[in-house]
C-alpha cells in the first residue's frame, strides 16, 4: 500500500464541513468518492489536518490515504480534480511514510479570518461583513493575550468528554489592509468553534460593547457557559498544515 499527502483547497460555501456525514455533501466525502472512482470503485478512507465547519474555506488544507496502486504524483492530481467539482482542487501530491498521518502528525495549524468594513457583493462569501465602526487597537490588545499555552474552555464548543482544552498558540495578530481587518492565528490544534468565538468576541470588543479587560476576564475564566460571541463561517479560511 502508498501512502499519500495531499494539499488541497476549498470553497466551503456548499461543504456540510469536512467530515463525512450522512446525506450531506462533505469534503472528505468528495475526495473519497473521487478516489473510489480511481481505486477500481473499492472504497478509500481519507485522513485530514483539520476538521472544518460547514462553510469554512481551506486554501492548505492537508489529507493522506493509501491507495494499493502507486500512481505518479501528477497524474494523481490530475485524476482525483478530474472527478472532482469545481469548488475543491488537489494543488499537490506526493508519497509519504507508512506512519505519516496527516492530523497525528501535523505540528502547527495557521487560519486566517478575514473581516470586510463595510459590504461587498463580491467578498461576501469569503467574509465577514461588518457595518459597524471599530477601532483596531483593542483587537491588537485583545490578540496579545493569547500567545502562550492557554485553557480555551471559554471558547469552544463544550464538549463533555473532551479533557483536554488547552492550546499553544505561536501566533495571533490582526492586520489592518485598506477595507480589511484580519486575524491570523497559528497553533499545535484547535478546537471546535475555537477562533470564530475569538474573533466574534474581539470585535464585540472593538464595536465598543465589551471591554478588552472582560475579554481577558472570560478567557481567564474557563467557563464552558460564558457568554461570547461566534463569528459566522464564512469568513474563516485555513491557510496552511505545518509538519517536523
Amino acid at each position: 500500500m502508498s501512502n499519500y499527502k495531499i494539499v488541497i483547497e476549498y470553497d466551503g460555501t456548499d461543504f456540510s464541513g469536512w467530515q463525512l456525514q450522512p446525506d450531506k455533501r462533505t469534503v472528505q466525502g468528495e475526495l473519497e468518492r473521487a478516489l473510489s472512482l480511481l481505486n477500481g470503485n473499492a472504497p478509500v478512507r481519507i485522513h485530514g489536518a483539520g476538521r472544518t465547519d460547514a462553510g469554512v474555506h481551506a486554501r492548505g488544507q492537508v489529507a493522506n490515504f493509501t491507495l494499493e496502486k502507486t500512481w505518479e504524483s501528477e497524474k494523481l492530481v490530475d485524476a482525483i480534480n478530474g472527478n472532482s467539482e469545481k469548488d475543491m482542487m488537489v494543488h499537490s501530491c506526493e508519497l509519504v511514510p507508512d506512519e505519516f498521518h496527516a492530523r497525528f502528525s501535523a505540528v502547527r495549524r495557521l487560519y486566517n479570518y478575514k473581516c470586510f468594513l463595510g459590504r461587498s457583493p463580491l467578498e461576501r462569501r469569503f467574509s465577514w461583513e461588518i457595518s459597524e465602526s471599530i477601532s483596531v487597537d483593542p483587537l491588537h490588545r485583545c490578540a496579545k493575550t493569547l500567545i502562550g499555552e492557554i485553557d480555551f474552555t471559554s471558547f469552544c464548543k463544550h464538549i463533555p468528554q473532551q479533557e483536554n482544552r488547552r492550546c499553544t498558540i505561536y501566533q495571533s495578530e490582526w492586520i489592518n489592509d485598506g477595507s480589511f481587518v484580519i486575524f491570523k492565528i497559528e497553533a499545535n490544534r484547535f478546537l471546535q468553534h475555537l477562533v470564530r468565538c475569538l474573533v466574534g468576541t474581539m470585535v464585540e470588543v472593538a464595536i465598543g460593547r465589551m471591554t478588552v479587560e472582560q475579554f481577558s476576564n472570560i478567557l481567564e475564566e474557563r467557563n464552558p457557559e460564558a457568554k461570547v460571541y461566534r463569528a459566522p463561517a464564512h469568513g474563516l479560511r485555513l491557510e496552511k498544515v505545518t509538519y517536523a
